[in-house]
């Protein structure tokens, strides 16, 4: 079958979609399909420009492919009589994110219509699928709460787990993620304030938002955390990455309201490490089971630090957290066959 894996594309920004899209084509093609992806420019600044990047995907056309696969807003919108999607997430900013600090739209007339158009569009578009996927049961939720779809959970596997291992449980948490202020690592570093552990955070990824990364920076000189904060502000290589989960005592991921587990978690409980992440984390709850496979904190410095400070005082246990991670993500049948055969049949 000839496959195209349509996804949005924002210059120089990487993320877990990204890598998403680029293992899904990647695996079509090892399981014998020609398969391509198509990356469609999308700007959100200003505003306005959402509006013709919408139209501008649904005039697309891909012809000669027998099946689109979509995954984010607006690309899903592309036109093809055989398209499923494997939704990733909407434009959160016109649902759940309306009325919150991360809402980006304007509060105005426009900024109402814009909402209101990117609301309508979905509700007509996304039913041009023929089944529509979902990487978690919190974007499910969402889709069946605002625009009264239906859709299956289809959990994204990592495309390769040889290089995870688990070597050691030294004396830090490690925080891999895009840098941004959903993804809270300002938080991450007002906690370290608090834990009376001589351990240290890792933060590893490139920041979106010079703002953001500013007070990031205020934050660790204003505490004086420079001996206890790392900041590595780059994409770092995979197997750099995998060599900071084998020695970590635990794996802090504490992102808002995230769609689904993130490829951070599976990441940690391939290399057998314990995750800490909070209650309003959203989809980490599927793996992150309190006390069990991790800690769920508060989204607050103190709570935060209160799990820092116990993963770190407990080597055995967060050994045997990480090895019931790992049980569970072997449990859930988390993998490629299950995806592909789900999204070609």
């Amino acid at each position: 079958m000839k496959i195209a894996v349509v996804n949005n594309c924002v210059p120089f920004l990487n993320g877990g979609a990204e890598y998403l899209a680029q293992s899904l084509t990647s695996k079509l093609a090892e399981y014998g399909h020609e398969a391509i992806l198509v990356r469609i420019p999308f700007a959100w600044e200003p505003p306005e420009r959402i509006l013709d990047s919408m139209l501008a995907c649904r005039l697309f056309r891909l012809p000669k492919v027998d099946r689109v696969i979509g995954l984010k807003f607006p690309a899903y919108y592309v036109q093809h009589d055989d398209k499923v999607l494997w939704l990733l997430h909407q434009f959160r900013q016109a649902y759940d994110l309306w009325g919150t600090d991360l809402q980006g739209l304007p509060s105005s007339k426009a900024g109402v219509s814009i909402r209101d158009a990117v609301r309508a569009a979905d509700n007509l578009h996304l039913r041009d699928a023929k089944t529509i996927f979902t990487n978690s049961h919190v974007t499910s939720n969402r889709l069946k709460k605002f625009n009264d779809i239906d859709s299956q959970v289809l959990w994204p596997p990592l495309s390769d787990t040889t290089h995870f291992s688990c070597e050691a449980f030294d004396d830090f948490v490690f925080y891999p993620s895009r840098v941004n202020a959903a993804k809270r690592q300002l938080l991450a570093v007002e906690s370290m304030r608090h834990v009376k552990s001589p351990g240290r955070l890792i933060l590893a990824g490139k920041g979106e938002d010079p703002a953001e990364d500013q007070r990031i920076e205020k934050a660790i000189e204003d505490y004086r955390l420079g001996d206890r904060v790392i900041w590595e502000r780059s994409y770092i290589s995979e197997q750099s990455k995998a060599d900071y989960f084998s020695r970590a005592a635990g794996t802090l991921y504490i992102p808002y309201d995230e769609d689904s587990y993130g490829y951070v978690t599976l990441e940690s409980y391939f290399s057998k490490k314990p995750v800490i992440t909070c209650t309003d984390s959203g989809g980490t709850n599927v793996l992150v089971k309190d006390r069990e496979t991790g800690f769920v904190a508060e989204p607050n410095p103190v709570s935060i630090a209160a799990e820092i400070d116990r993963l770190l005082a407990d080597k055995s246990r967060a050994r045997a957290m990480g090895q019931s991670g790992y049980d569970l993500v072997k449990k859930m049948d988390i993998t490629w066959d299950h995806v592909i055969r789900s999204l070609t049949t």
